[in-house]
């Protein structure tokens, strides 16, 4: 048998490309902004079936109902640092696929060529997009969730309501505006402004964040409810990236990578960033405050 496979020809692709093959492993922003370009590559091949090689939930959550999208390999992950498991998975790949497109960076110095992801991914899937804005696709239960948590916390269609998206799920400390500030900014808000609060985060994170609801619903029924809200207030996380979808005005605590290269994409979205890497604290809550104050 193995002497055998030793001289089996390889599969030779089709063009244009019947099957294609899209993986990402990144988080729940880098998958939404991706998006836009499988729905570009769809329309490019429209006879394509296209599988999408992705995390668990909530990352798998995030693209689930994406239409563009025939079939999902769920989990999927490899090592993106490593050129040679890179290389291992496209050759696998390509005994199935006509086309594999593997999105991850494949190196930390990525956001150095100051290029936003939203077009490294566009580039790397050969496509050109019509609208430069992250994309996520919204299921009746993600609908019905998203209401059923505005009538629990007895928040009617009248209210103004603020989301809050204070957590990262990586790259923490660099990433997360301190939790003391969220709570000065929570309060200052709560003095001048007549609004209801939501905090929506993960399981994981036990920190309380007084003056609002701390909500852990799943990532579909968190979408819903950031299409209601008057106002958003996140970082660079995946939660931002979702607001960036809908026509919400938004507040992104940009700290981290620059920008230019990840920062939230909507006309309606005000932007707050000091240099790359600064260091959290840098931010004060009056600056940010003076921004949503002008929003509310």
């Amino acid at each position: 048998m193995w002497f055998e496979n030793l001289f089996r020809k390889s599969r030779r692709p089709s063009f244009p490309p019947k099957n294609i093959f899209v993986g990402l492993i990144g988080g729940v922003g880098d998958l939404v902004l991706a998006a836009p370009s499988v729905a570009a590559l769809k329309k490019k091949f429209p006879e394509a079936s296209i599988c999408f090689g992705v995390g668990p939930p909530p990352f798998y959550s995030a693209i689930k109902n994406d239409p563009h999208i025939d079939r999902f390999e769920t989990p999927f992950a490899y090592n993106v640092w490593k050129k040679r498991e890179r290389r291992a998975v496209e050759r696998k790949k390509a005994e199935e696929f006509d086309l594999t497109l593997l999105l991850d960076n494949p190196d930390r110095d990525w956001w150095k060529a100051k290029k936003h992801l939203i077009d490294i991914y566009a580039e790397r899937c050969g496509v050109s997009l019509e609208t430069r804005r992250p994309a996520m696709y919204l299921s009746r239960e993600d609908e019905a969730q998203g209401d059923a948590i505005l009538r629990r916390l007895g928040i009617a269609r009248e209210d103004k309501l603020i989301v809050l998206a204070p957590e990262a799920r990586s790259k923490k400390e660099s990433k997360e505006w301190p939790h003391s500030h969220f709570t000065r900014l929570i309060e200052t808000i709560h003095k001048e402004r007549c609004v209801k609060m939501i905090a929506f985060v993960s399981p994981s994170d036990l920190r309380e964040y007084p003056g609002t609801a701390v909500v852990k619903d799943p990532i579909g029924a968190a979408a819903a409810v950031i299409r209601r809200a008057d106002l958003f207030i996140g970082l660079d996380n995946g939660l931002t990236h979702i607001a960036g979808r809908f026509d919400g005005r938004i507040v992104s605590i940009h700290i981290g990578f620059p920008a230019e290269c990840c920062g939230v994409l909507s006309p309606n979205a005000t932007v707050i960033a000091h240099e790359p890497f600064c260091r959290p604290d840098s931010i004060p809550v009056e600056e940010v405050y003076e921004k949503v104050d002008g929003l509310l």
